[in-house]
């Protein structure tokens, strides 16, 4: 077997990333584009010692769940890679994914995992996007290009192609007001002749939109990210959105430096508005800025939270007189902390983010909660165990931490304080598995549930709650 050969094949489970697991010679082949069971003709595209990575170029034998995509983006965007899937289906494999990762890289065996909560909303379900500018438009076959359209995008990137932006006409993965504004502000750009940032030359304007809207209040913010500020053009473009989008609620202008790949930013300037949105969330109101996290699915943000509330509710255990307390780890801008708050009588927040932690004490003042203090600190190095007393506090710690998952130092230290439960959040089974197999000699796999934030998307939110042996 060579690179580029064309081989017929039986897709397999689907595992991480959204690809289906096959054998071929032996060898374990990955296949893009593809649905379990489906007899496919694919083309090998890598190959290492111990498996092949491959993708799927006819299907000769459909499953029944393939659907026709909505997307006209669809196979360029690397945004909703299964979209080509029925949405039940999709949920069955994503419940699939994390059973695999359990028991591939945490070698955890006998692990039931529950049905894939799904989404109420399948399309235009993000309350936030960010998209790239860029002076290399992914040309798309079939369409004949100006030079000036050709370098200039506004989209997502291509994938694999770091420097190219596929120029988006309409993203089903938010609303239609965020295709209305995108498409208004590039063409505003694009019009006035507007300099695109370019990482290789340190120079251009333009980095990337950020568009962020809140589901259970009316708030929305347009988010510009800019390499300087240029106020008479960041004022035109604010009146521009005055007329045609009344209800963007603030517009900030986000300075990041010319040198740095990413859209973080150093300094902001507020256009217009309060410079944060404002949403509710299982009663509990937060304060979004634009460099503040926030879950991206709020719906069934607040179905994960209702699950954790209710279990530490109906958690019987005799305290015999040690007072509750919480560890919020990774806490953002403080919301899992703040709607579990009546559960606990103390709530110790540590996040990395300056911005983030002043968030979270605005946001606990707002709702008048008195028990929660927030703390910066870098989860890499470890936590401060002062304020932990084995022999007073009763312990639970929920955690909810970037893709690379939980550092060693961070794990070592939860393993000290021995915590009676442990609720971990994560948007990557890989990484979640493995710690959970570095701490399942003090903890033993209670409930695991699936929550499906990224509906067409390979990617899963999932909760495991952890109890001490």
């Amino acid at each position: 077997m060579k690179k580029n050969d064309i081989i017929e094949l039986i897709a397999g489970k689907m595992v991480h990333q959204g690809v289906c697991l096959s054998e071929y010679e032996g060898k374990k082949v990955f296949i893009e584009n593809c649905i379990p069971g489906e007899r496919v003709r694919v083309q090998i595209k890598k190959i290492k010692r111990d498996f092949c990575e491959a993708e799927a170029k006819e299907i000769i034998l459909h499953s029944p769940s393939r659907i026709n995509p909505q997307c006209q983006h669809f196979g360029l965007c690397g945004g909703c890679k299964i979209q080509y899937m029925n949405y039940e289906v999709q949920l069955e494999n994503k419940k699939e994914i994390v059973k695999d990762a359990l028991s591939r890289i945490g070698k955890l065996k006998n692990i039931e995992v529950e049905n894939t909560i799904g989404s109420d909303r399948i399309y235009h379900y993000r309350n936030k996007m960010e998209y790239s500018f860029s002076n290399k438009r992914w040309l798309e076959t079939g369409i004949e290009y100006s030079p000036e359209e050709k370098s200039f995008a506004l989209g997502l990137h291509i994938p694999n192609v770091f420097d190219k932006v596929l120029h988006l006409n309409k993203c089903y993965l938010q609303s239609e007001f965020s295709n209305d504004v995108r498409n208004i502000i590039g063409k505003f750009f694009f019009n006035n002749k507007i300099s695109v940032h370019s990482l290789k030359n340190r120079n251009g304007l333009l980095k990337a939109l950020a568009i962020r809207e809140s589901y259970n209040t009316p708030d929305k913010m347009i988010n510009l990210i800019t390499t300087q500020y240029d106020k008479d053009l960041m004022h035109e473009l604010g009146n521009i959105l005055n007329q045609n989008f009344p209800q963007v609620t603030t517009f900030v202008n986000s300075i990041s430096m010319p040198h740095l790949s990413s859209a973080l930013s150093h300094e902001e300037h507020v256009i217009f508005g309060k410079g944060y949105i404002q949403e509710v969330l299982l009663n509990k109101q937060f304060e979004i800025f634009a460099n503040t996290f926030f879950q991206t699915n709020t719906h069934q943000a607040e179905k994960l939270f209702s699950i954790v509330k209710q279990i530490i509710r109906n958690d019987k255990t005799e305290l015999k007189g040690k007072k509750p307390a919480l560890i919020d780890l990774f806490c953002g801008v403080g919301v899992i902390g703040i709607v579990l708050a009546d559960l606990f009588e103390f709530i110790y927040g540590i996040e990395i983010s300056d911005s983030s932690i002043r968030a979270a004490k605005k946001n606990a003042e707002i709702n008048n909660i008195t028990n929660c203090e927030f703390f910066v600190t870098n989860l890499e190095h470890g936590f401060s165990l002062e304020r932990f007393n084995r022999d007073q506090n009763d312990v639970t710690v929920i955690l909810d931490p970037p893709r690379a998952g939980v550092s060693e130092k961070t794990l070592i230290q939860l393993c000290q304080i021995k915590p009676r439960r442990i609720y971990y959040v994560s948007c990557n089974p890989s990484t979640q598995a493995r710690d959970v197999a570095r701490l399942s000699d003090q903890y033993k796999v209670g409930l695991v549930q699936p929550i499906d934030f990224f509906p067409h998307t390979y990617h899963i939110e999932n909760l495991i709650v952890l109890e001490i042996l």
